[in-house]
């Protein structure tokens, strides 16, 4: 995968591109969906923007994912927690947080696949390092 630089508009709009994705099809309602969220009119993401960062997502993909069948493609969970370690401002990470599940919901199911992006972006970024007793 492609490196972004951290917290960056592109970093956020491949965890997008890849929620898009997750059940293994590009489905309009869900785009839409991302296209009118706060999340996306506050980094400045359109039309042109998400297409690149979706094709440039697909490439990678395609070069580095691990097949589950003959016509889906999943991205490695190491892969994937490399990708959610791209976002460190907790703020941006609740906001994709959100964005991500308006996503999900926008075509009515909740596929396995989709929950597991999910579980795996809270489960990432719920962790907080563990503050060190002062002697």
């Amino acid at each position: 995968m492609r490196h972004y630089e951290t917290d960056s508009t592109p970093a956020a709009a491949r965890l997008l591109a890849l929620t898009v994705l997750a059940d293994g099809g590009l489905d309009r309602n869900e785009v839409d969906a991302m296209m009118h969220t706060d999340l996306a009119r506050r980094l400045g993401i359109g039309s042109v923007e998400f297409e690149r960062i979706l094709r440039e997502y697909c490439d990678d993909l395609l070069a580095s994912a691990n097949y589950l069948d003959g016509m889906r493609l999943k991205v490695a969970d190491e892969v994937l927690d490399l990708l959610l370690e791209d976002i460190t401002d907790p703020a941006l990470q609740q906001a994709l947080l959100r964005t991500m599940q308006e996503i999900v919901s926008a075509d009515g199911v909740e596929t396995t696949a989709e929950v597991d992006v999910l579980a795996r972006a809270l489960e990432k970024w719920s962790r907080r390092p563990h503050a060190r007793a002062l002697n």
